[in-house]
């Protein structure tokens, strides 16, 4: 049974989720949210972003200190300089983040633990890394190419052109590389050695990673993609008939992955939300809540320990509870 149990105002921004809950910002103060009353951590910031169990920030005032917090050990710690809170990225044995002194701009790594810095190495990456394969190798993504970077030599070890434009979420699974195209093409590349090791056709652009089962779902419209990464193929493609009946159709951005069930919102033919079952593959249900005055179009779904947080259009975040 899904029950609606609060309606919170003036959201401004995407929620975002970490391992320890739910982030928002209203305005210009820092909320945490696991359950229904949100906690406010900082006021005044100028963004935030959110990586496992913490959660990065920048005070308006002083942009370029970075702050994180862990809030459920209480740990609040302090990078002075001058860093980007939104320039963070997780490695193997540390993490990565993005910076300047006097004008030039340098990648730093951290201790995971202390939040001091390290290393620090000239900034010559022009893309956004997307994981570490080993340390100090950074695999980089541009609209045209993906390619492994080694920052201590300060090259590339090997680039994969593309004819076709990426579109979507790469992922980095173990060794191999995903690579969605703009013609729904998806790739999947050694990451050690940059050869192609399949390509499939006909994928959404956006999928759920499963790290321990080593599969991706998609969902859009009413059809639902399982991928599996290892053997490079679709082991499932499931069309949903009754979703017309059910009135629903979704962007393959639109779902989150939780646990064994697949949550999605719709809005083309009325505000609603559901899950899927991935192990049955059907839809479990699907809440109409056109009940609870609900308009305009609605955010892709957050889901943490009962809960499904959902943000409109209107800057309203709308609070379930399933029992």
């Amino acid at each position: 049974m899904i029950t609606k149990v609060e309606t919170l105002d003036n959201i401004e921004v995407y929620l975002k989720q970490g391992s320890l809950g739910i982030y928002f910002q209203r305005q210009e103060q820092l909320y945490y949210l696991n359950g229904i009353v949100p906690e406010l951590i900082q006021d005044k910031i100028f963004g935030f972003h959110v990586q496992d169990q913490w959660v990065y920030y920048a005070e308006k005032e002083e942009t370029s200190n970075i702050y994180r917090v862990d809030v459920q050990r209480g740990i609040t710690q302090k990078l002075e300089g001058e860093y980007y809170y939104n320039g963070i990225h997780k490695g193997k044995d540390f993490d990565y983040i993005f910076g300047e002194e006097e004008g030039e701009e340098y990648l730093y790594t951290f201790n995971k633990e202390t939040f001091q810095i390290e290393n620090k190495f000239t900034d010559q990456i022009v893309g956004l890394p997307k994981g570490e394969l080993v340390p100090y190798q950074l695999i980089i993504k541009t609209r045209t190419k993906p390619f492994l970077y080694d920052i201590i030599k300060n090259k590339s070890i090997w680039e994969f052109p593309l004819e076709i434009k990426t579109a979507g979420d790469v992922f980095l699974y173990g060794d191999i590389l995903i690579v969605p195209l703009e013609n729904f093409n998806l790739l999947g590349i050694d990451a050690h050695s940059g050869k192609m090791l399949w390509q499939l056709e006909k994928c959404f652009p956006y999928h759920n990673l499963d790290q321990e089962k080593g599969l991706l779902y998609g969902f859009g419209g009413q059809h639902l993609q399982v991928i599996d990464i290892r053997q490079g193929k679709k082991i499932k493609e499931h069309l949903f008939q009754e979703s017309k009946e059910l009135g629903i159709t979704t962007s393959s951005h639109m779902n989150a992955l939780c646990g064994e069930y697949l949550w999605f919102t719709s809005w083309r033919y009325g505000q609603k939300f559901g899950k899927i079952n991935l192990n049955t593959y059907q839809i479990e249900f699907v809440y109409d809540m056109k009940e609870d005055g609900i308009q305009g179009t609605l955010d892709d779904p957050k889901v943490y320990q009962g809960y499904i947080y959902i943000r409109d259009s209107e800057g309203y975040l709308h609070i379930y509870k399933e029992e």
